[in-house]
């Protein structure tokens, strides 16, 4: 199967309708990693998670750059957060700009998503309120 690549919408409905069509690029498949996120209600409200590394090179089997962007994040957050205080908590008390000096991981615009014009993410929460 061909993809007629100046029709295409990049949907994904041509992978469903036919599932032995190939639609993973080794050249373009990337990873995005994302922190802070809690669903529970437990001690702090629900929190959505945030984009941190907007892509990494896919690299299978073993994912080198995943797993040290992941263990970077991880010991960064051991060695510094309180005692049973989770990621997303360790990250509302330090801030954002200092998470990223900490960790090393470089800002980049394409990491802002809750600029005050953001219709989509304004006051938005995963708890329900009347």
């Amino acid at each position: 199967m061909v993809v007629n690549e100046a029709k295409c919408m990049y949907c994904g409905n041509c992978y469903t309708m036919s599932p032995a069509m190939e639609i993973v690029n080794p050249d373009n498949d990337g990873i995005a990693i994302l922190v802070g996120g809690k669903v529970a209600n437990a001690r702090t409200n629900p929190m959505f998670s945030r984009m941190v590394i907007p892509f990494i090179k896919n690299n299978p089997p073993r994912w080198p750059e995943v797993t040290e962007a992941i263990r970077n994040i991880v010991e960064t957050w051991a060695a510094n957060a309180h005692k049973g205080e989770r990621m997303g908590e360790w990250i509302e008390r330090i801030g954002w700009e200092k998470f990223f000096t900490l960790t090393g991981i470089p800002f980049s615009d394409k990491l802002i998503d809750d600029f005050i014009f953001s219709r989509e993410t304004f006051r938005t929460s995963a708890a329900f309120k009347y």
